[in-house]
């Protein structure tokens, strides 16, 4: 049997992963399957598990595209060693979110955030495909540096709340996870997105101060 070249098996890969996109922006990624991106692929579901042998393999792949920027790091450490307020701080973090979601929108950003949310929910799954994962991701570098300030603040007693910080997590993940999926979004035009996301971040940003001053 011949080989397959190098070049062919990588332009069928990203052909096999770009289906598999189309399926998450359609669906959320937790009922994504295999069947799933054979059918949207095209090709047979043998040529798919050539390649990628369960979804598991697939998700990784996706994830290995969005590794950790040094701009990205370099905006999230600033903000925390800065000598600005908590709240301040709170808020600066939040428009750095925004920020990353506004430049994806039209990309593949939402897959990002679905599936580090989906694997971070099931440690026992996330430990099974941690060795094939890359460097850490913007999406994982944002939310991981987060959760440790949320955790500081609230140990400290700068934050008041009655609610764990898990909960508030989850607040935020659902809300930005809205964000990302308003119907049409994408189809408007740049300064549009950029204007409604800002608000829309704004809000979300004097709720949680008012939470976690215990208003």
């Amino acid at each position: 049997m011949p080989k397959v070249k190098p070049e062919h098996a990588e332009r069928k890969k990203a052909e096999i992963v770009e289906a598999a996109k189309r399926v998450c922006n359609r669906k959320p990624v937790y009922e994504v399957a295999m069947r799933d991106i054979v059918l949207e692929s095209g090709m047979s579901q043998g040529g798919v598990y050539k390649y990628f042998a369960n979804i598991d393999e697939v998700f990784v792949f996706i994830l290995n595209q969005e590794t950790l920027t040094s701009s990205m790091k370099e905006k999230v450490d600033a903000i925390f060693q800065s000598k600005e307020t908590p709240f301040k701080k709170l808020d600066d973090f939040l428009h750095v979110i925004g920020e990353h979601i506004k430049s994806s929108i039209t990309t593949d950003g939402s897959i990002y955030y679905e599936l580090i949310s989906l694997y971070s929910k099931d440690p026992q799954r996330l430990e099974l495909v941690k060795g094939q994962l890359n460097e850490v991701s913007n999406v994982q570098y944002l939310q991981t540096s987060f959760a440790l300030f949320l955790a500081e603040q609230i140990e400290n007693g700068t934050f008041k709340t009655t609610m764990q910080k898990e909960e508030i997590l989850t607040l935020i993940e659902v809300y930005m996870t809205g964000l990302m999926h308003q119907p049409d979004l994408s189809l408007k035009a740049s300064e549009e997105i950029n204007v409604q996301i800002s608000k829309q971040i704004n809000v979300l940003s004097t709720a949680l101060q008012k939470l976690l001053a215990g208003e």
